[in-house]
């Protein structure tokens, strides 16, 4: 009769070998993404290509673990071919080169090390399907902006109204509508731009007006001012990985509103109801017209509360107080 293992023994045993299995199977994982299966074989050249992992070294070949991929001709560049090579060192990003089809002088694959390689020309690589994004605008516009704002101006605030039997006190929420103000301020805004030519000719600097609404200190305010923005990856290449773009913004103006009375222009800046900000953002391509643009900023906004409505001796300009905002400023939406 064949002893019994006690449960213990049997448990540990399970264990040992699940966590073998599993480890073998991350070192396949971890270790097959660095096996060398394609080799691009380099022509000679006055200008050879440098190693990146060692400028020191001329290359007669790039060995990869990926396939390379062909860049199609365009109007102003050669066809090439991408190769994405060794990383220099572990967890290191991958090289990337892209030679010129004319100095490629074969590829081969490596598909099992019995056999042969196995040679493929360059025209029948697997073609990068590239980026086709175009950032050239809607309507009239050379670039529109839709956005949703939220903003956050800090710790709680407070204002205090006379009245006839004495005064009365208003706080602020962390999310709310009335005078009192609150933490968190939302909005929503619309910003139509054209190409500043005498500025920048590479059409990558746009300027032109904001507006919106801001629904804050029981009013609705609309922006109305000037909006700059500078797109760093206007024209995305044809046959590029990346279809995205960083960008940096600034905007200036007026709130204007229909609730709290206040004049456009006051008699100091205490008094002045404006707002200006900066900020950086990123553009993801979603299709070839449109991108998800999210980006963070800092605006300083003066804002006219409801007017004081008691007190006839209180002059007519200064029956509004005001309250001035410091907003980090969280933006997302579309940008055309």
């Amino acid at each position: 009769m064949r002893p019994k293992l006690p449960i213990q023994l049997k448990s540990r045993l399970i264990l040992l070998i699940f966590a073998v299995t599993i480890s073998s199977f991350l070192f396949s994982c971890s270790t097959q993404k660095n096996v060398i299966q394609w080799n691009v074989e380099l022509k000679e050249s006055d200008l050879p290509i440098t190693n990146r992992c060692d400028p020191n070294q001329k290359l007669t070949s790039i060995k990869s673990a990926e396939q390379p991929k062909l860049i199609p001709a365009s109007e102003d560049r050669e066809a090439r071919v991408r190769v994405e090579g060794i990383p220099c060192a572990e967890k290191e990003e991958p090289p990337i080169y892209e030679v010129p089809i004319n100095r490629v002088k074969r590829v081969t694959y490596v598909s099992d090390p019995l056999e042969p390689p196995k040679e493929i020309a360059s025209n029948d690589l697997a073609p990068i399907e590239g980026c086709c994004r175009i950032r050239n605008g809607w309507w009239i516009f050379d670039k529109l902006e839709i956005r949703g704002d939220l903003g956050y101006r800090g710790t709680k605030d407070s204002v205090v109204y006379p009245s006839s039997n004495g005064t009365t006190v208003y706080n602020s929420k962390f999310l709310g509508f009335d005078r009192g103000g609150s933490s968190l301020v939302l909005g929503l805004e619309l910003a139509g731009m054209w190409d500043l030519l005498f500025i920048d000719k590479a059409h990558h600097f746009q300027g032109g007006f904001i507006l919106g609404a801001w629904p804050v200190d029981e009013s609705i305010f609309i922006p109305l001012g000037l909006n700059l923005r500078y797109t760093f990856n206007q024209f995305p290449a044809k046959f590029s990985d990346n279809c995205n773009s960083w960008y940096i913004y600034g905007n200036s103006g007026l709130p204007l509103d229909f609730k709290s009375k206040a004049p456009m222009f006051g008699k100091d800046m205490k008094s002045q109801r404006f707002f200006y900000g900066i900020g950086i953002g990123y553009d993801w391509a979603i299709n070839c017209n449109v991108d998800f643009s999210v980006d963070l900023g800092y605006r300083y906004m003066n804002l006219p509360l409801p007017e004081i409505t008691c007190c006839p001796g209180i002059p007519d300009g200064e029956r509004n107080p005001y309250r001035a905002s410091n907003v980090l400023l969280l933006r997302f939406g579309i940008t055309y």
